[in-house]
């Protein structure tokens, strides 16, 4: 199996650093209480192995982020910075804080923002106040371009419509 180094550097990584790297071990650890020697090896083979799909990953991904970023910046009263190196974004819903939603409420939150933006936009995100940012909200573009373009059209749609 993996020697008592691999193990370490594959446990050991700080949340805020790594994230994939420390849920290898700890996501086993709590199912089963034991470290999973084959999750330890599959991410040992995944990071030894081919990784000629990398750069193509890395153009589809970044070409994702930067729909995702310009869309939404285009979104009355969102403003979305351009991450780096995360799958997902956190764009500011600021500017549609104390408008009214087509439903009558008026939006106080970011949780107000996303509730609203699933029933009249049918667009699940999640609030930013559950990662402690507000008045931001999560979006993932971990998923299909077609997927994303028609998200974000209909988030600019929802935001088009508040008052």
């Amino acid at each position: 199996m993996l020697n008592r180094v691999a193990r370490r550097a594959l446990r050991s990584p700080r949340r805020a650093e790594s994230p994939p790297a420390w849920q290898i071990g700890d996501f086993s650890w709590k199912l089963s209480g034991q470290r999973a020697g084959e999750s330890e090896a599959a991410a040992c083979a995944a990071l030894n192995g081919p990784q000629d799909f990398i750069a193509a990953n890395n153009k589809v991904f970044k070409e994702r982020r930067d729909l995702v970023v310009s869309m939404l910046n285009q979104a009355k009263g969102i403003s979305c910075a351009t991450p780096e190196g995360a799958f997902y974004v956190y764009p500011s819903c600021a500017g549609a804080i104390g408008k009214t939603a087509p439903s009558g409420n008026v939006i106080a939150t970011d949780e107000d923002f996303v509730t609203e933006l699933l029933a009249a936009g049918g667009v699940a995100a999640v609030h930013g106040g559950a990662f402690g940012m507000s008045p931001f909200f999560r979006i993932s573009y971990a998923t299909a371009t077609e997927t994303l373009e028609d998200a974000c059209k209909r988030i600019q749609r929802f935001c088009g419509n508040l008052r």
